[in-house]
């Protein structure tokens, strides 16, 4: 079966979950969708994916189920409860798992979907919400190669720069790093905005002269 014909769950619609499924969606992918919310869904209804009330009915029929859930406790609770993305995607299907997570419970429900003949990639996203709804946000990818290389295309319609980084785990870590340099810089620019303030330098002109300088 190629890429294109894959079959789509997609679990976890808020600011970032409804923008990347958007984007499957405009490629013409087979997208079921669901959340607490049906309200999030609209537009990914209007565009012609299909809604489920429940967990198991967004895996029943899908090859591949994506999550993108606020945190690991509910990750874990959509994934492995009773009703969850285990009990209900078929052996061969592959979880790819888009929300922030723990490691070392995402390692522990690697190996448990593993003993139930489903594949799972890591594939957290860095870029923000913005670049999430143009298609253009980074994908970080951990897990098997093989299994990355099957869903490379459904990656590819979510994001712009897709980045293999090796074995399960992997991609978390780089995650974090990631979100660490951001809140180190934000922290270093308001600091250097405030310096000049402080001597009677309009916050504009400063910024201007930064734009213009290699502070920037």
């Amino acid at each position: 079966m190629s890429a294109q014909k894959l079959r789509i769950g997609f679990i976890g619609l808020g600011a970032l979950g409804e923008g990347l499924c958007n984007n499957l969606v405009k490629a013409g992918y087979p997208v079921t969708v669901n959340d607490l919310n049906k309200d999030l869904a609209k537009r990914l209804l209007d565009g012609g994916a299909a809604w489920s009330d429940d967990v198991a009915g967004t895996c029943r029929d899908a090859d591949v189920v994506i999550t993108v859930l606020p945190s690991p406790s509910v990750s874990r609770k959509v994934v492995e409860g009773p009703g969850g993305v285990f009990e209900n995607l078929k052996r061969g299907g592959t979880w790819i798992e888009m929300s922030t997570t723990d490691m070392e419970d995402l390692l522990r429900l690697a190996d448990v979907a593993a003993s139930k003949g489903i594949t799972v990639l890591e594939c957290p996203v860095t870029g923000g919400v913005h670049l999430a709804n143009s298609g253009e946000i980074t994908v970080l990818v951990g897990g098997e190669e093989s299994t990355f290389k099957r869903v490379e295309s459904i990656l590819s319609a979510m994001g712009g720069e897709i980045i293999y980084m090796g074995k399960m785990g992997n991609a978390s870590v780089v995650k974090v790093v990631t979100n660490m340099l951001a809140f180190i810089h934000l922290i270093a620019a308001g600091e250097a905005m405030m310096l000049p303030a402080k001597y009677g330098v309009d916050p504009d002109a400063t910024y201007r002269a930064i734009r213009a300088s290699s502070g920037n």
